[in-house]
């Protein structure tokens, strides 16, 4: 870290956004959720501290989530968002100048970059856009710039994107948003239309990913959820088997399925060699539901890598970018000229 310029990285997501900086090995994952104050508008917390008042003090307070598929939906709660993440992260109280890296999906339009450009750019800090999928391929520990091409698969909150990359540049990809968010809502809306049980989202994603699966791998076993009956109108407590919380996820693991097989159409042909051969990568929160390899395995004949730590692999590959700018430069030009 020089004494001129501090750099920072932002996964911004629809659930959680991660930071990391320029000097340190530590990334910081914080819930993408803003509480204001119903009256004056202003906000009170940010991050966990917001998540856990959702539903609380209604009356009072307002928890936002400031993106909705990946982009931001609430440009007032983003402003503050993004302001309460530099500020988070900065280290170097003599830096004169601040480079931000922000990620956004490939499928983000020209409009929706330009605001989060807005939304951080200021006196003394300079914002560049870069593209998930190169920050995704990166992390995953693949080679961007090679000649054969790699295909990653990211399933984030807001969106699922299918890519293939070869010599530095974006050869295919399947952007479309609807993803882990979704899940969560899946399994809300299910378990209330048809065990006549309610839960929030915070408690769907926690069981989703506790034992979500998309392809039977484990014996089926039943767990406890805490929740709202809605036939007695109390607090109460049901058991759903895993088969059970499978069935909730399975149109949106077809869904996924169907735009992996969509991509793989459409790549020219010496690409779809090199998936035959190499397989494909999984990243992002969704590649923790158990079965996708065996999943994908039996219903494509593709073979699936998914690194350590998934959810983070889009930071790591910001921190790469991070770490040598000039190296990376031609992915930044491409990532905002999209």
């Amino acid at each position: 870290m020089g004494i001129i310029e501090e750099r920072i990285a932002i996964d911004l997501g629809t659930a959680y956004s991660i930071v990391a900086h320029e000097s340190s090995n530590e990334l910081w994952r914080i819930p993408s959720s803003v509480a204001v104050d119903r009256q004056t508008r202003e906000p009170v917390a940010y991050g966990n501290d917001a998540k856990i008042m959702f539903g609380k003090g209604e009356a009072h307070y307002e928890v936002i989530r400031p993106l909705r598929d990946g982009v931001i939906c609430d440009f007032e709660a983003a402003g503050h968002y993004l302001s309460y993440l530099v500020h988070k992260s900065r280290r170097n109280p003599l830096a004169l100048k601040y480079l931000i890296l922000v990620c956004v999906p490939w499928g983000a339009t020209r409009a929706e970059t330009k605001s989060y450009l807005e939304r951080v750019r200021g006196f003394r800090t300079q914002v560049k856009i870069v593209r998930e999928p190169f920050a995704a391929a990166l992390g995953a520990g693949e080679d961007i710039f090679s000649t054969s091409g790699c295909t990653v698969v990211d399933i984030g909150g807001g969106t699922v994107e299918v890519s293939t990359i070869a010599h530095g540049h974006m050869i295919l990809c399947h952007s479309h948003r609807g993803s882990g968010n979704a899940m969560d809502q899946a399994i809300c809306e299910r378990m209330l239309r048809q065990e006549y049980f309610e839960v929030g989202l915070n408690t769907a994603e926690a069981i989703k990913m506790e034992h979500g699966s998309v392809f039977k791998v484990f014996d089926d076993y039943e767990f406890e959820v805490r929740g709202l009956d809605r036939r007695t109108h109390s607090p109460g407590k049901l058991m759903l088997s895993t088969s059970r919380l499978r069935d909730f996820l399975e149109p949106l693991a077809e869904s996924i399925e169907r735009q992996i097989q969509e991509h793989l159409s459409h790549l020219p042909p010496q690409f779809q060699t090199t998936v035959k051969e190499n397989g494909i990568r999984f990243v992002g929160g969704g590649a923790h539901l158990k079965g996708w390899t065996e999943r994908l395995s039996r219903n494509l004949g593709l073979k699936i890598q998914i690194p350590a730590d998934p959810q983070l692999a889009v930071i790591r590959g910001m921190k790469k970018i991070l770490m040598d700018p000039k190296k990376y430069s031609a992915i930044v030009k491409i990532s905002e000229k999209v």
